[in-house]
């Protein structure tokens, strides 16, 4: 047997000795012989290298230890190391020490083993993981024996285990520490002493066991489940064994007391959940677990929880006492608290309306929402406030505690209160006149509604006023009606009308306005009534009574009541006629102003009833009009959308029917709008009504019924839904809103405006638009023309809305106004409101440039000015002025820029007596002017400068730059004056200045950034100093400079061999040489150079040919061919490049010429124990031209496949290897593969010897390829199967001797059980003695020598079907859309498979619900093992049973198999059902309540509520599932506010459900757009707005006015203070000294601070102020003091309460000789001229103002002295 040993040399190295056996111990040998292991040597690596201290590998050596007392420093056999080879077959030997050692055959037997070690292990600082193990050391005299201990080897086992932990060398020392052990596991040691220089076993292995302690167990995983008040759940994931570091483990749950954990109680460790009951509700815990095993201890993760809130018990003593009609104050006493660690946080007041004591229950308000008030945490009595009057409250209070997220309520205790009376606070309703006469008017109202009477109804207080005022007649009654006599005839009222409790008097009605008035001649009622003449025709045939014939109608009282008569004329019917033999009609009055006296009535009078109608009705004749507009309707416009509308009395004579009337019944509606209800206005005898809020410009239809009779009037004969009234009013137009969203822009485009608009909003149609547009002013001249100006173009008109007005001034503003015009009803059109808008025209540049002048002209200055343009030629904002001056003086030129604002430019720095060119150009904000232009000469220095030119000198050229220098300027030897400012050097290519250089003072200059090889020329020429920039010199001859040439392009060399045999002593090379712009100099030379003796010499002709100077590329390409290389050689070759400067090189391009090569000689191919794999080698072939092999290349092709027993040959692959062997993988198993080898010098061969061929099959593998089987079943037997498949094509055999597995599987639903299995050689199995009812699967494997391979299809088969058992495994996946059951037979041998199965299945419970239903589900039936049960509720807990049939008859079986399962959760299905609170509404807030959805909709977990309103952002959530109320704050009041909620469980949200509420009035609003208006008449008009801030209703204005300056500089007297008055909610304009009511009058030239704000029932609204300026008048008062002095005449001025203005002018009249003169004066004195001495003239003057001339003075006569 072969063995391998492992040697330790301390301090050398590691061997392996191999192939060799271990002589037995039998043999003893004395101590001086060695020990011989024999065998060969192999060196193993050392610091990454081979080491052969004294031997190599060839041949065979014999290995000994030398012991260490046969060793000596010298000779013979005790050499130094140790370690001796013996060479087997030449005799010679080598040794470390170079010395020889004896013969091999004085090397007969092994050395004995000394046995030193007696002592046992020591075992310290054991641990978990580590020990420290020590052991006794050998003294002196025991490392003397033979072999002595140097070291040891510790092995370690785990006691149980078959493997042992690596092995441990301890060279010094008696002690290891081990570690990486396993906790609480059994050791075995094992000390193994060695020797000093191999693996070397000095004693007998001594055993000895350790045992670690346990580890720290892994931290547990211990979490909150769930919390209730009084207990917690946690649950745990216990630790697995391997996790305890022990072989024992104990788990205890601890809490935490005083900041001390105490133990608990211990718990298994399989445990996965732990409850701890007895808890306090909201108290604070922290729990945790305490694992300890034999040795350590470690905790879980601190719990710290919190028991959830109990509910709290009732409050007690609960009562309310009522402290006002609208406020009750409730008390209470809290609820026992004291075994529970919850505080009541709050308490919750609820309470609801129960009903309005002064309302009967059929006339009770709908149940009001509840209102919610929440107290604070302390607080036992709260108000409630704001309650209805004289009501009962249903009021609940509730303790509650506080929970996460929200709080939880206790029991509720509930108690009724009771508000007190107050006063009504609604007025009596439906006032109307009952009855009028000449001086009697009788009104009829209804009482407030129940729920505004706040108490008992104790009568009523009237009021009746005329016109002028006047109280008429007032007091009270205890009914509903009051008629008031001893009124004036023909007078209209006012009448209006309050209720009255014991608390007081409620509001009066709204006034109403009614005559007095005759109603005309009134019958007795006694008498038939002639109404009609001759009788001609009703509708349809002749009557039967015959034409001609008057009609009567018979009183009421008259008339038969049972149907007979006693006699004429009493009949039925109240329509009689006479009856005449002669046909005639019969006489009697007809239309007398009285009533008409009856004819003789005779016995041939008979009952005439009406046409198609009964006895019962016939003849009733009931009041009509005759609906003629003119008549009886008649209608006055108030608004365009309020109207009156007045008819006339019924009367006697005029219309049909009986009186008498006792109402009026106003119907209305839209016309066109037939499905919309006739409005129908009771008006009790009322003449006029007035609408308000019509739709307008709509048409209406109206009618108005006269009734009779008392209580409730019913009209007479109705009309049908969808019949038209009568009489037809159109509402108007009136003035259309101003036009929105008026804008104007001018696009960017000169001259153009583009104004645009939206339709306004109105029930009128817009015909056309009328715009207006006008120049305001000109935005460049702000100050010219005083204030702006409205030069108005139009009106025009349109119909669009948008217009482009076109050809406007540039940069202008313009006014534009815009009216919408409609049509008005009353014919013609009509204006709407207008709306202005400005806008400004695009900047443009200025439309010319100023004509610069030139001023000032010096030597080297000069100075140019020009005018400003006007601001008309400007169009834009000015912003600067450019200029430029260009000025040239023989090369050299200057160019000066520059920009000001100002009209003028010094520019400095100018040439002496040259030319110049200026130009200007002034520029905008619209843009640049064009430029003017201006040509001058700059005046000639007064000081010269002389000179003899100077020489340059070049000092220094390279490629880019040239170094010059020049000797000082001399004034003697120059002939010149002045002193030197500075030399320039021009620097010039082709005639083209390039660069000005001033040097300065330096007498020397480099001028670099040059271009190579290029002809430049230099000029110089002194400054002198002077004026300006200073004096310049002549400028010197040119002094030509080239530059020299730069370094050329680097070449390129690439080599180019063709692999030829005729070519191997040929190459041909690639050279890149640059383009004419590498070359960077006009020539270039190149050369190609080769090494020999490494010296380069030109190898060639010059490479550069004269077409390759006009190469446009980077670099030309060319082929240079050498011949007559040396086979196998190096040659080196590179491109040199020479231009007139610089000398570049190619990078050498190094390569071996090609030899000559012989085929590879004793080439073989063997398998290897890979598939699909051949080794190769073979030896060298011969060298020819002695050149050295490189590499080989190695081709395979394969050859054929065994298994087919035919040939091919297909190329497959090739390699390159540099040995003389090669493996080549990946083939395909199994197959000949022919390998030919080639040998080559380089990657191109020179001649190409004969290929040398191998043959070699590869390894094969199991076969490839899945078979398809058919059945077959034996027609002689039917437990009989047969079975067959093609065979595998032979390219997949893989390998000899190809086989068949055949298994045959018994299969019960997804249970698979071999029944039976053989192996064929042919593509057939057959199975016998199947079981009946059996399905079969069949499955083929084939085979070869080498292995199975892939298993076919499987195909089934069934016998027969007999019997049947019962299912289990039943499985559940619940989907969204069901549940999906599936289940499996048992299986059992011999039986049949089911005929079908019978699913029962009962809905227990909706999760979401806290009840069981245990409702039966109708069965269903299915023939497979699986069934989509659908239609289920959501989120519900279903149990199922399935029973089998077992045969097709429907037999059930015994045995049931259940299951249970919960389905998906969904969104829920049903939205809240949401109110408003209305007792809650508040002008700012709303509170809207809900009810939760039915838990069978809630389909989940509930999650939260989420609402969303109009008065909120987003979609709000609400987590506490016990809310049922949200207020939204912040709202406007009198707004409509719609309020959705829905739930959202854990899948998703449910349907909204919505409630609309209305906040409650609140105070008004301002911001009312207060303005003024100055009329031609000097009156103040103030105009306002309803204001914007809220809807909320206005009920009057308060509109106040303050005199805050009169602008006299005089103290305004004390007393003045705001006077305020009230005006009625629709006023929106009054005149300012309306306001004025306490006798100030209207102040004129004077400043009122007038104030205004809304008031409704809440309160006043905040005020709005606007300061106004009335206007000046002509003065009230004159001048006074007049005098006359040495013929000037002076005056004083006005007072200045008489002023009413600024004195502008004063005019005087002056009489003399009996001519009157008049003339005017801005001064109070005036000299007039012409006055004679001693004459007497009179004279009287007024002053006068903005609007006119005052009074005159008294007239005054003056003499004029001598």
């Amino acid at each position: 047997m072969g063995s391998i040993i492992q040697l330790w040399v301390i301090g050398t190295i590691l061997l392996t000795v191999t192939d060799g056996c271990i002589m037995g111990s039998r043999n003893m040998c004395n101590s001086g012989t060695p020990l011989m292991f024999g065998g060969r040597i192999q060196l193993l690596p050392r610091d990454g290298g081979l080491v052969d201290p004294f031997w190599n590998n060839e041949g065979r050596r014999f290995v000994f230890l030398v012991p260490p007392g046969g060793r000596r420093n010298g000779g013979g056999l005790r050499g130094a190391r140790g370690v001796i080879v013996i060479n087997e077959g030449a005799g010679r030997c080598s040794r470390g020490n170079g010395q020889c050692p004896m013969p091999a055959t004085d090397v007969p037997c092994e050395m004995p083993i000394a046995n030193y070690l007696d002592e046992p292990l020591v075992f310290s600082n054991i641990t978990s993981t580590g020990v420290m193990v020590t052991w006794d050391a050998l003294d002196e005299k025991a490392r003397q024996r033979n072999p002595p201990i140097t070291w040891y080897a510790l092995n370690i086992r785990e006691v149980g285990s078959e493997e042992n932990l690596p092995s441990v060398p301890v060279s010094s020392g008696a002690f290891h520490r081990a570690r990486e052990l396993t906790p609480d596991t059994l050791y075995q040691f094992q000390l193994v002493p060695m020797s000093e220089d191999v693996t070397e076993v000095i004693s007998p292995l001594r055993n000895q066991t350790m045992r670690t302690l346990c580890g720290v167990p892994s931290t547990p995983s211990f979490l909150e489940s769930s919390t209730t008040s009084r207990s917690v759940t946690f649950d745990i994931i216990p630790l697995t064994p391997d996790d305890w570091q022990c072989s024992d483990l104990t788990t205890t749950l601890q809490v935490l007391n005083d900041y001390v954990w105490e133990d608990i109680r211990p718990i298994e460790n399989s445990a996965t959940s732990v409850v701890v009951d007895g808890l306090t509700p909201c108290t604070s815990y922290s729990y945790r677990l305490k694992l300890s095993n034999l040795h350590e201890t470690t905790h879980s993760d601190a719990q710290d929880i919190t028991t959830d809130e109990e509910a709290p018990g009732e409050v007690t003593s609960a009562s309310s006492e009522s402290t006002s009609p609208q406020t009750l104050n409730v008390s209470w006493t809290p609820p026992d608290m004291s075994d529970t660690a919850c505080e009541v946080v709050s308490y919750r007041i609820q309470y609801s309306l129960v009903g309005h004591m002064s309302c009967p229950l059929d006339e009770q308000p709908a149940d009001e929402a509840h209102q919610v008030v929440y107290t604070e945490r302390d607080t036992t009595s709260i108000p409630l406030v704001w309650l209805e009057h004289y009501a009962e409250y249903n009021i609940s209070i509730t303790p509650l505690v506080a929970a996460p997220g929200g709080s939880t309520a206790g029991e509720a205790v509930s108690i009724i209160g009771s508000t007190t009376t107050a006063a009504p606070s609604e007025a009596p309703r439906e006032v109307i006149l009952k009855g009028v006469a000449k001086t009697q008017l009788t009104f009829q109202w209804r009482p407030p509604p129940c729920t505004a009477q706040n108490g008992v109804i104790t009568g009523y207080s009237y009021v009746i006023a005329d016109n002028s005022g006047e109280m008429s007649n007032s007091g009270t009654v205890d009914t509903t009606s009051v008629k008031i006599s001893d009124l004036d005839q023909d007078t209209e009222y006012t009448f209006k009308v309050a209720a009255l409790t014991s608390a007081g008097i409620g509001p009066y009605s709204s006034p109403v306005k009614e005559t007095t008035r005759s109603r005309g001649n009134e019958c007795s009622g006694k008498h038939p009534l002639q109404v009609g003449g001759m009788l001609s025709s009703l509708t349809g045939d002749t009557p039967p009574w015959g034409s001609g014939q008057p009609i009567f109608i018979v009183p009421h009282h008259l008339r038969s009541r049972n149907g007979r008569h006693t006699g004429p004329p009493f009949r039925p019917g109240g329509i009689i006629r006479i009856k005449q033999s002669t046909q005639s009609p019969c006489s009697g009055s007809s239309g007398a102003a009285n009533c008409p006296t009856p004819p003789e009535i005779t016995e041939s009078m008979d009952v005439c009833p009406l046409a198609g109608s009964t006895d019962e009705n016939c003849g009733t004749a009931y009041p009509r009009f005759s609906y003629d507009r003119e008549d009886v309707m008649s209608f006055v416009r108030l608004d365009r959308t309020e109207v009156k509308v007045t008819w006339r009395d019924w009367s006697l004579t005029k219309d049909r029917g009986v009186g008498p009337v006792t109402g009026y019944l106003l119907r209305h509606r839209r016309r066109h709008q037939r499905i919309e209800p006739v409005i129908e206005i009771p008006k009790g005898m009322s003449l006029y009504h007035e609408l308000f809020n019509l739709t307008a410009n709509a048409d209406y239809e109206f009618e108005v019924v006269a009734l009779k009779g008392e209580g409730r009037m019913e009209i007479i004969q109705p009309r049908a839904m969808d019949a038209e009234l009568p009489v037809l009013y159109r509402t108007g137009c009136g003035e259309l809103d101003p036009v929105p969203n008026l804008t104007v822009t001018n696009n960017g485009e000169y001259g153009t405006l583009v104004v645009s608009w939206d339709t306004p909003i109105g029930f009128c149609t817009v015909q056309y638009y009328e715009y207006v547009y006008g120049e305001l002013s000109m935005k460049a001249c702000p100050d010219e023309g005083g204030e702006r100006h409205f030069s108005p173009r139009g009106p025009f008109n349109t119909t669009e809305t948008n217009i482009t007005l076109n050809y406007l001034g540039d940069y202008t503003e313009y006014n534009i106004s815009i009216i919408p015009v409609t049509l008005d009803p009353e014919g013609g059109y009509l204006n709407g409101e207008e709306r202005s808008i400005v806008g400004t025209t695009s900047e443009n540049a200025p439309t010319r440039t100023p004509t610069p002048t030139l001023t000032t002209t010096r030597p080297t200055s000069v100075v140019i000015s020009w005018s400003n343009l006007s601001c008309w030629e400007m169009a834009g904002e000015f912003t600067m002025y450019s200029y430029i001056l260009r000025q040239s003086w023989e090369y050299d030129g200057l160019e000066i820029k520059g920009t000001t604002t100002e009209n003028s430019v010094e520019i400095k720095g100018l040439i002496a007596y040259a030319e110049f060119t200026f130009e200007l150009q002034i520029h905008s904000t619209g843009g640049a002017a064009p430029v003017n232009i201006i040509n001058g000469r700059t005046e000639p220095s007064t000081e010269l400068f002389h000179w003899n030119l100077t020489v340059l000198v070049t000092e220094n050229v390279t490629s880019s730059t040239v170094a010059l220098s020049w000797r000082a300027w001399d004034p003697e030897i120059d002939n010149g004056t002045g002193t030197v400012q500075s030399y320039i050097i021009r620097v010039s290519q082709d005639d083209m200045v390039i660069d000005i250089i001033d040097a300065g003072l330096n007498l020397s200059v480099t001028v670099d950034g040059l271009d190579f090889d290029t002809m430049y020329d230099f000029r110089f020429f002194i400054v002198a100093r002077g004026p300006g920039p200073g004096v310049r010199g002549l400028i010197s001859d040119p002094h030509l400079v080239r530059t020299h040439c730069a370094v050329p392009s680097r070449p390129g060399l690439e080599l180019k061999l063709l692999p030829k045999t005729e070519l191997l002593n040929k190459v041909i090379l690639k050279l890149q040489i640059p383009g004419e712009a590498g070359w960077r100099c006009r020539n270039l030379a190149a050369h190609l150079q080769k090494e020999e003796d490494g010296e380069w010499t030109n190898d060639g002709e010059q490479l550069i040919n004269d077409y390759m100077k006009g190469t446009e590329t980077d670099y030309y390409e060319d082929f240079v061919q050498r011949e007559d290389l040396v086979p196998c050689s190096e040659v080196a070759y590179r491109v040199q490049l020479i231009n007139d400067h610089h000398t570049v090189y190619s990078e050498p391009l190094r390569f071996t010429t090609l030899g000559k090569l012989s085929n590879v000689r004793n080439l073989t191919v063997t398998e290897t124990e890979e598939p699909g794999e051949l080794f190769v080698d073979w030896e060298v072939p011969e060298v020819i031209n002695n050149c050295p092999m490189r590499s080989y290349i190695v081709e395979y092709n394969l050859f054929g496949t065994p298994a087919c027993q035919r040939n091919i040959k297909q190329y497959i692959d090739s390699i390159i290897v540099n040995e003389t062997q090669a493996r080549i993988p990946d083939l395909e198993p199994f197959r000949h593969y022919t390998i030919e080898v080639t040998p080559i010098l380089t990657g191109y061969a020179g001649n190409v010897p004969e290929k040398v061929y191998g043959l070699g099959l590869t390894r094969g593998h199991e076969p490839i390829g899945i078979l398809n089987p058919v059945v077959g079943i034996n027609a002689s037997s039917i437990r009989e199967l047969k079975f067959s498949w093609r065979e595998l094509p032979c390219e997949t055999h893989n390998g000899p001797n190809l086989t068949y597995l055949c298994e045959l599987y018994l299969t019960n639903g997804r249970r698979h059980i071999l029944e039976d299995s053989m192996v064929a050689d042919s593509e057939t199995c057959t199975f016998e003695n199947l079981k009946a009812c059996g399905n079969y699967s069949f499955r083929v494997t084939p085979g070869n020598d080498y292995g199975l391979g892939n298993v076919s299809h499987e195909v089934t088969a069934r016998i027969s079907a007999t019997a049947l058992g019962p299912v289990e495994n039943i499985s559940t996946v619940v989907l969204p859309e069901g549940v999906a059951v599936r289940w499996e037979r048992d299986e059992v041998s011999g039986l049949c498979p089911v005929a079908g199965y019978k699913l029962n299945y009962m809905l227990q419970r909706q999760q979401a619900c806290r009840y069981c239903i245990d409702e039966v589900q109708s069965p269903v039936y299915t023939n497979g093992t699986s069934y989509m049960i659908e239609n289920l509720r959501a989120f519900s807990t279903y149990k199922i049973n399935i029973s089998v049939q077992l045969d097709e008859q429907g037999s059930v079986g015994l045995v049931l198999r259940e299951k249970i399962f919960t389905s998906k959760s969904t969104a829920p299905t049903e939205a809240p059902v949401v109110r408003v609170d209305t007792s809650l509404s508040k002008s700012q807030s709303l509170t809207f309540k809900w009810n939760p959805i039915n838990c069978t909709a809630l389909n989940g977990i509930f999650k939260q509520y989420t609402f969303k309103s109009n008065g909120t952002k987003g979609e709000i959530g609400i987590s506490n599932r016990r809310r049922r109320s949200r207020t939204l704050p912040n709202l406007i009041p009198c707004t409509t506010y719609q309020f959705q909620i829905r739930v959202v469980n854990s899948i998703g949200g449910g349907p909204f459900g919505s409630a609309f509420g209305t906040t409650a009035i609140g105070k008004p609003g301002r911001d009312f757009s207060l303005s003024s208006e100055t009329r031609d008449d000097k009156t103040v008009i103030l105009h306002w707005q309803r204001s914007a801030q809220n809807p909320c209703p206005i009920d009057h204005y308060v509109i106040g006015a303050l005199l805050t300056d009169d602008l006299c500089e005089e103290v305004i007297p004390r007393g003045h203070e705001r006077e305020e008055m009230t005006l009625a909610g629709t006023v929106t304009s009054v005149r300012l000294e309306e306001i004025l009511m306490n006798g100030n009058n209207l102040k004129a030239w004077s400043i009122y601070q007038v104030t205004l704000r809304a008031r409704n029932s809440i309160g006043d609204g905040e005020e709005d102020f606007l300061e106004v300026k009335t206007p000046e008048l002509a003065p009230s008062g004159s001048p006074g003091a007049i005098a006359q002095v040495m013929g000037t005449i002076s005056w004083s001025e006005v007072p200045c309460k008489e002023r009413n203005g600024v004195i502008v002018g004063y005019e005087f009249a002056l009489g003399g000789d009996g001519i009157v003169r008049t003339d005017v004066s801005t001064r109070k004195e005036v000299t007039p001229p012409g006055l004679m001495a001693g004459s007497t003239y009179s004279f009287k003057v007024r002053a006068g103002t903005l609007a006119g001339y005052g009074p005159w003075s008294e007239e005054v006569h003056f003499q004029v002295n001598e």
